[in-house]
């Protein structure tokens, strides 16, 4: 756990560098609740938008990494935080390949999102509902709240 808990900012600040440069994302500000259950969070701020990448040590053995998108709902004026992707992390190999893949997710669905604002990749609208940022069939889609 205390690896995790060193390593946690450093390692997701350097694979999430690409939201400063690519997208126009300000940050990191960093948050800790708690030292044991543990929340560690790294968060990424763009006007309409911010991404969180979260480390969870729980007790049981609850050790997860997600990470999130939250916007204000336009329809109800709603604060939305809705996952992109949640993966355990036992061990610092896992965290960081937790990271990895969420790093990816979300260059891909910011990329989408930002060459055609309101519509998914291959064109059509999606709309997200339960958590589920539409990420079907490993395809990113863009959240119909959210563009």
């Amino acid at each position: 756990m205390e690896i995790r808990r060193r390593t946690f900012v450093a390692e997701a600040t350097a694979r999430f560098a690409f939201l400063l440069t690519d997208h126009g994302f300000v940050g990191p500000e960093v948050e800790q609740s708690g030292e044991y259950p543990l929340l560690l969070r790294v968060r990424y701020h763009r006007i309409e938008v911010d991404v969180e990448e979260t480390l969870i040590l729980y007790y049981g053995g609850e050790e997860t990494v997600s990470a999130d998108l939250v916007f204000t709902d336009e329809v109800s004026g709603a604060l939305t935080r809705e996952t992109v992707s949640t993966h355990t992390a036992h061990t610092g190999y896992q965290m960081r390949r937790a990271l990895d893949l969420h790093a990816r997710e979300l260059n891909n669905l910011l990329a989408a999102k930002d060459a055609s604002p309101g519509q998914d990749v291959d064109g059509s609208l999606i709309h997200a509902s339960g958590g589920d940022l539409g990420l079907q069939d490993g395809r990113p889609h863009a959240v119909e709240a959210f563009v």
